[in-house]
Parts: C-alpha cells; sequence; structure tokens
C-alpha cells in the first residue's frame, strides 16, 4: 500500500500556504528579473513576502554561475592557464539573463546623479544613456569579467577527518567555484542594504516603497546570516573563520558608504539605485575576494 502522502490528501489551508508561497516567490523573481515586467508593482504586504526570497535567489544565480563555468572549462578549456572563455560565458549569462538590471542600475544611477538636478530626474529605464552612464556601463562589465578571469586555481582542500565539517565534504566546491557562488548572494543582500538606508526617492515606485518601508536593521542582519556563515566557511582553510568575516564587514562597508553618497545625492532611494546597490557589492565582494586570496590560501 502506498503511504507517501499524494496532493490530494492535503488540506484546503495547506494546498492554499503552498500556492502563496510559490506566488511570492515567483513575485521576487519578477522584481529581480524585471525582464517581461520592468515596472512590476506589488502593494506592502506582498512586497514583505517577497524579501525572505531576495537572498537565496541569489543563492540560485550562484549555482548557475558554477554550472556555466564548470560546462565551458569542459568545453573549451585553457588559453594559457588562464580560463578566459569560461569566465567570458559567465559574464555574458550575467549580462544577458541573471543581471542586466544591476549594471543598467549602476549605469543609470551615475546617469542620474551626474545630472544637474538628481533629485527631479525620472527614473525611466528606457531614456538613452548618457556617455558617463555608457562609460560606466562599460567598466562594469570590464570590472567583472577582470575579477572572474583572476580568480586563482588551487587544488581542492577539505576538512581533515577529525574535523566536524568533513560529514559536509560534499557541499564543498572547488575553490575557484567558492567567489563565483558567493558573489551573487552577496549582491542581492547589498540590496536589501540599500533599501534599509534612509528613504525612497520622490521618483521611485510603489514596490521600491513598500520595500523601504519593510526593511529593518534586524530584519537586515537576519537575512546577512546566510551570506556571512557561507564566506566564513568557504574561506576558512585553517579553521581561520575570521578571513571570510572580514570579508563580510568590508563588503558591507564599501556598499554601505557608496550607498549612503548615492541616497544623499539623489534624496533618496529608487529601484534603480537598489539594482546599483547590489551590483556594488557584488563587485566589491569579488575585488575584496581576490585581495584576501592570500588569507584564504595560507
Amino acid at each position: 500500500m502506498n503511504h507517501l502522502p499524494q496532493d490530494s490528501n492535503l488540506g484546503p489551508q495547506q494546498r492554499a500556504a503552498n500556492r502563496g508561497r510559490f506566488a511570492d516567490f515567483l513575485s521576487t523573481v519578477r522584481f529581480l528579473f524585471p525582464i517581461e515586467s520592468p515596472e512590476t508593482r506589488l502593494g506592502r504586504p506582498a512586497t514583505e513576502r517577497l524579501v525572505p526570497y531576495v537572498v537565496p535567489v541569489g543563492l540560485l544565480v550562484g549555482l548557475l554561475w558554477v554550472a556555466v563555468f564548470r560546462l565551458s572549462w569542459w568545453l573549451y578549456g585553457e588559453t594559457g592557464s588562464i580560463r578566459v572563455i569560461p569566465s567570458l560565458m559567465v559574464v555574458l549569462v550575467e549580462c544577458l539573463l541573471t543581471g542586466p538590471f544591476l549594471a543598467l542600475g549602476l549605469a543609470r544611477t551615475v546617469h542620474v546623479l551626474t545630472s544637474d538636478r538628481p533629485e527631479l530626474a525620472t527614473d525611466d529605464r528606457l531614456a538613452p544613456l548618457s556617455a558617463v552612464g555608457t562609460l560606466v556601463l562599460c567598466l562594469t562589465i570590464l570590472c567583472e569579467y577582470a575579477l572572474i578571469l583572476s580568480i586563482p586555481h588551487r587544488e581542492g582542500w577539505w576538512p581533515s577527518p577529525d574535523d566536524w565539517r568533513s560529514d559536509f565534504n560534499f557541499l564543498y566546491p572547488r575553490p575557484i567555484y567558492r567567489p563565483l557562488l558567493l558573489a551573487p548572494l552577496w549582491g542581492r543582500w547589498g540590496m536589501l542594504l540599500a533599501a534599509t538606508i534612509g528613504q525612497t526617492a520622490r521618483n521611485a515606485d510603489q514596490t521600491t516603497i513598500a520595500l523601504n518601508h519593510a526593511m529593518t536593521p534586524g530584519r537586515l542582519l537576519r537575512h546577512a546570516f546566510l551570506p556571512v556563515v557561507l564566506t566564513a566557511i568557504y574561506c576558512s582553510r585553517s579553521r581561520n573563520y575570521l578571513t571570510g568575516v572580514l570579508i563580510g564587514i568590508l563588503v558591507f562597508a564599501v556598499t554601505y558608504i557608496v550607498t549612503v553618497a548615492i541616497a544623499r545625492r539623489a534624496r533618496g532611494q529608487s529601484r534603480q539605485s537598489l539594482f546599483a546597490a547590489a551590483q556594488i557589492a557584488q563587485l566589491a565582494f569579488l575585488a575584496i575576494y581576490r585581495a584576501c586570496w592570500r588569507l584564504i590560501d595560507a
């Protein structure tokens, strides 16, 4: 006899709750990947339900980055011990699928900040970019490619059998994949950080306003748990958990300073400035990870 629970045996309330959670996840995807509906508007209750999914979506993006990098590495190999094409493939996936709105958000934010009256500028994503905004867009893509290309390749290391972490060795990717997994995670958390800072701009849409109202410092710290813990574990070769924590603090500091500067100049946060903060956090993590490699690989 089959005793496995069937969907038909679930109560109406349980089925409704499952459908509600799936709908909340889809709303998060529509907000973070504004391809078909860039001006998606959600009310405050819906936006509050969206928040818990923002960081996990970043983890899914990181897993996609790792899969694309690994497959491209297997297909195209290396060029002079440098993974040129795999790094390029990750950047292409980011530009075309997982994060075009991040780079464009940073470019459009700079475009607005360099205008005469940034507090009165429109938040229209279809408006043409200025020369400065276009330059920032190109530099953002170039920096991301260079940082991914510069990730060192070392032989994999895993906790020894007498370490409690050895029971979870199957969860430890090779060191070259770890920053690819963590960077989008920190990027989406950076978006929540920006939503926590200050007020919203005059041109902010309703979803951005609701997200700003939904975020609190305590909630921000709770959502930092996943990126901080994974970074501390993946950057601790000799049980030196402080290296990962230090990287997290530096990413927070860089993102916070830049986000505060943006909010002060633009008199508040907009949808584009939230995406800009995510891009800044993502680039900051890749740059700081590379700078701290000697500590990680010690």
